[in-house]
């Protein structure tokens, strides 16, 4: 069952997962609302979710084109369906209840190219939105979705797939002990009963952490600054938070976090212009861009790269891929491994000429170095899984850093092998070693090794690998292997990096 859910979350994005489980609830909801299990009129309901996808399809359209940037129809239908699920169904009659989506949808939509620094949009559409609706029109988000036991279940499973594909697990649980602790601290001893009731079973809580606070683009990103954005909305977003009579509501703590994410995570949307494409390895290429600015990252980040694909597929526009490159070097390299049956994404990545145009966040993640140069180091790669590698490893050499790395790299064939030339030169200069294995085909050299990598390569390459911290790098299903297999050779959890590639089509 495990490796069954693992297979289907690799095969799509994070964001058209989250497209599919507010839709889902959506549905569910419209059924439910037939049997009036659910506060929502189904007409009401679908008359407000026509209203709400036509506005933000059309603001949005709007914006790109003044912005001559893509349109990411995917993360619009996100927002709007979000939308849907926290603001109270109108009918048409409801004038004000009309104004209010509207107002809520503008404002959602425009807040991401309005409310921007350098091209990153700093709040939440969905909290910003609801948040001047009810301030103007006094029309406030009800988040019927999550007070509601019989949608319950579906908010929990859904939501728990999100956080397994995004991997946030340490960031929804410090979320939700934040706005527990915050409750219990300030409610009177004869309510806790209540007031834990009432938080796990009838208020906005779940709902709010997965589907909100796991959005990438507002969050903070690296781990400290990750788990303190999770605490600071967490606590916030307690029913009993208020500020003299000023009481706080979900939206504000999330509004109240993005700022705080802002500030404590890197900033800005740059944007890449194709300078050349170089064939790396069977199937694997580096597409080299120029930025259109300094891109501020450490060896081993990643980027959040938007292209306009014309005909998105069920993995969308908007993908996560580690940067090739070092800090160190002037141009971006994205390193790209096409199977066959490529998304379509990737196809028009393939299909890109020099001059063409894709955007990208700047770096994030914690699939870095450690500080200190003392550390005895050992990597894993399978496959395209080495880009941070070379990243890594081009900057220790332009930097002349030495550190002890041992490298483990996993390929099916000879031909499958990416930055040989590099690797060695780090051997040759700065005492790097790397190893070798392959699969299928026959092996001479004493650096490459016949077979997968395994607890034998790993004792006769790595002899001292309890005094190393291991970094592991490629396909879900192989770091899993990794992780399990390290620790069964006594590696402590601590000494356990690991970044995952989740999805190749």
């Amino acid at each position: 069952m495990d490796t069954f859910i693992d297979r289907a979350l690799n095969r799509i994005t994070m964001f058209r997962l989250m497209l599919y489980y507010a839709a889902g609830l959506l549905a569910v909801a419209f059924g439910l609302g037939f049997f009036k299990l659910v506060p929502s009129d189904p007409t009401a309901l679908t008359f407000s979710v026509v209203i709400i996808g036509g506005v933000c399809w059309l603001t949005n359209r709007l914006f790109a084109a003044l912005q001559h940037v893509p349109v990411n129809t995917e993360s619009v239908y996100i927002t709007g369906l979000i939308l849907a699920l926290i603001m109270p169904p109108v009918s048409a009659a409801n004038l004000i209840g009309v104004a209010g989506l509207v107002l809520a949808c503008v404002v959602a939509i425009s807040s991401k190219f309005i409310l921007a620094i350098g091209r990153k949009h700093i709040f939440n559409p969905v909290a910003i939105g609801v948040a001047v609706s009810a301030l103007v029109l006094d029309q406030p988000a009800t988040w019927w979705v999550g007070g509601n036991l019989a949608l319950l279940p579906f908010v929990l499973i859904g939501g728990l797939l999100v956080t397994r594909k995004v991997q946030r697990f340490d960031m929804i649980g410090i979320y939700i002990l934040a706005n527990l602790a915050m409750t219990l601290a300030t409610t009177a001893p004869q309510m806790l009963g209540e007031a834990l009731k009432e938080t796990f079973l009838y208020s906005p809580l779940l709902f709010a952490g997965y589907a909100m606070l796991t959005e990438p683009l507002t969050a903070a990103h690296g781990r400290w600054s990750r788990l303190s954005y999770g605490a600071i909305v967490g606590a916030l977003s307690s029913p009993n938070s208020h500020i003299g009579d000023f009481y706080l509501t979900p939206e504000i703590a999330f509004l109240v976090g993005n700022l705080f994410a802002y500030t404590a995570s890197p900033k800005g949307r740059v944007k890449l212009t194709l300078l050349r494409i170089e064939k790396i390895a069977s199937g694997c290429y580096d597409f080299v861009f120029k930025p259109d600015r300094k891109v501020f990252f450490q060896p081993g980040q990643y980027l959040d790269w938007t292209l306009g694909v014309r005909s998105p597929d069920d993995r969308g526009n908007r993908r996560p891929f580690t940067i090739a490159s070092a800090p160190t070097e002037k141009e971006i390299r994205l390193g790209v491994k096409f199977y066959p049956k490529p998304s379509a994404f990737k196809r028009q990545l393939a299909a890109m000429k020099p001059g063409d145009v894709i955007y990208g966040s700047q770096g994030a993640g914690s699939f870095v170095l450690p500080k200190s140069p003392d550390e005895k180091l050992a990597f894993i790669a399978g496959g395209i899984g080495i880009t941070p590698f070379r990243s890594m490893v081009q900057d220790l050499l332009d930097r002349r850093e030495g550190r002890s790395i041992v490298i483990l790299y996993g390929n099916n064939r000879l031909d499958e092998v990416a930055y040989s030339d590099l690797f060695d030169q780090a051997e040759t200069e700065l005492g790097l070693r790397t190893v070798y294995a392959v699969v299928e085909d026959e092996v001479s050299s004493h650096t490459m090794h016949r077979g997968f990598i395994d607890e034998d390569l790993i004792k006769r390459e790595v002899p001292d690998f309890n005094e190393r911290t291991f970094y592991v790098s490629g396909p879900r299903a192989m770091v899993i292997k990794f992780q399990h297999m390290l620790k069964e050779l006594g590696v402590a959890r601590s000494r356990i990096k690991v970044d995952f590639f989740p999805g190749f089509a």
